[in-house]
């Protein structure tokens, strides 16, 4: 059974990191397998917008683009050819880490200073078998907005840990998040919370389609 501590703290209110969290839950019965940590070693990379993008004059296969990471617009000559105007997208800064071991320094492309690098899904630690086809070339392009210079672990989801549970046969009521969200509740002394859930009524309503009901008694003695 696997235990993102995210997800967990939609039903429980916890501050206690994963260790505290392991080592408390094996003692009141649940076993833990180990702990995986999401964190993939990037720093200073953050969410940035394409304001221009214009070729570059001194090389046939380069990219001139002007990117807004929230309150400063820095420019960044890359050679991707899918990246357009209004795109959102992760951008490494200067001093940045990336999972391969690169960190980012101020380069010179033909004359044209470079203040970082825009980041494909592979240079962010992701290999092509959870990379979805459309974005496995070029540099990835986020298909929501999100504000600028948030940082990419947190768009990602990747400041989280998860917890491996041995969940044995008498115990299958820990086989679901809840399950594993009643039981940390009741080892930390918590009140467990569901989220709150709205449901949208966006079919037509039947009292539309129906005019007054009159029913024969004695055809139909009930009802």
């Amino acid at each position: 059974m696997l235990l993102p501590i995210k997800w967990l703290k939609e039903y429980v209110e916890i501050e206690e990191n994963s260790k505290i969290l392991a080592d408390n839950l094996t003692l009141s019965g649940s076993h833990v397998e180990s702990i995986i940590s999401l964190d993939r070693g990037i720093e200073n990379v953050v969410i940035g917008k394409v304001l221009e993008l214009s070729k570059h004059e001194n090389a046939d296969k380069l990219f001139i683009t002007n990117i807004d990471i929230g309150g400063e617009i820095i420019q960044i000559v890359t050679g991707a050819d899918n990246v357009r105007v209004g795109d959102y997208l992760p951008v490494a800064l200067i001093g940045a880490k990336l999972p391969n071991g690169l960190t980012i320094e101020e380069t010179d492309f033909r004359g044209v200073i470079s203040y970082g690098m825009l980041c494909s899904l592979k240079e962010l630690g992701f290999s092509d078998n959870v990379i979805p086809r459309e974005q496995r070339d070029g540099i990835f392009i986020l298909k929501e907005e999100y504000p600028l210079g948030t940082d990419i672990n947190e768009v990602l989801g990747l400041c989280d840990d998860i917890i491996e549970f041995e969940i044995t046969p008498n115990r299958p009521d820990c086989l679901s998040i809840i399950g594993m969200a009643r039981e940390t509740a009741a080892t930390f002394d918590r009140k467990l919370q569901y989220p709150k859930i709205e449901v949208k009524n966006e079919s037509d309503n039947i009292d539309d389609y129906i005019d007054d009901i009159e029913i024969d008694k004695e055809l139909c003695n009930r009802y």
